[in-house]
């Protein structure tokens, strides 16, 4: 009875033993689950606190450019006279125009195309502040790695004003991370000041055209339509 008994105990011993380590065992992976999904939650407030940040930027642009089509800095200066004249010779194809007119562009009936001018790092986009004489920190850490620009384009005339097309670009303090929105703006005849009439996000920004032009050439796509 007593070799028995024991075995018995040895027995039950055992299991109790298989059953702490399952219990342990499923505990150590609940724990780790939770500690993943954690870790994944974080890391989704972050690229979604980022790209909050590069929309900022980007309404930054909107508004320098804004100031920049109101005189900026120097409201006498040929730039200045050309942007309120709606100037022909200011605002060109492929906004080809050199100093002080750069950044200006005529009307595309396609958007995309001053999407991509805007994307190319060495392309004819305006930094914050250029004609405006602002100034934006930037850096690591929670500032953007880069200051927003941004594109004026000369739509077609209308009795009401002149309309003018902004097309900005922000940036994030994450690698990658790119907005852009785009605006209208309009200037009564009368010269008043102008107020923004409508704008949007364009969408899909990052995986789109945020590719410098020359990455995206090594790569073996021209344009923006390539990488999307």
């Amino acid at each position: 009875m007593r070799t028995i008994d024991s075995s018995f105990r040895q027995r039950e011993g055992g299991i109790a033993l298989l059953t702490a380590l399952v219990l342990m065992l499923a505990v150590l992976m609940t724990g780790i689950a939770s500690t993943r999904g954690a870790l994944q939650g974080a890391r989704a407030a972050a690229h979604e606190r980022d790209r909050v940040l590069a929309l900022q930027m980007a309404d930054a642009a909107l508004q320098d450019a804004e100031r920049d089509i109101e005189g900026g800095a120097e409201p006498g200066s040929a730039r200045a006279n050309a942007i309120a004249g709606g100037s022909a010779d200011a605002f060109l194809a492929g906004c080809g125009g050199g100093r002080p007119y750069q950044g200006l562009c005529a009307y595309a009936a396609d958007p995309d195309q001053l999407a991509e001018l805007l994307a190319d790092d060495d392309g004819p986009a305006i930094l914050f502040g250029s004609f405006t004489g602002l100034s934006m920190p930037d850096g690591e850490g929670a500032l953007p790695i880069e200051a927003p620009r941004y594109l004026i384009e000369l739509m077609p005339a209308a009795p009401d004003g002149q309309l003018y097309r902004i097309t900005a670009r922000g940036a994030g303090s994450m690698a990658g991370t790119h907005a852009a929105l785009q605006a209208y703006y309009r200037k009564p005849p009368d010269g008043a000041p102008g107020r923004r009439v409508g704008w949007r996000e364009l969408g899909n920004w990052s995986e789109a055209f945020a590719v410098p032009a020359s990455a995206a050439s090594a790569a073996g796509h021209p344009t923006g339509r390539g990488r999307r």
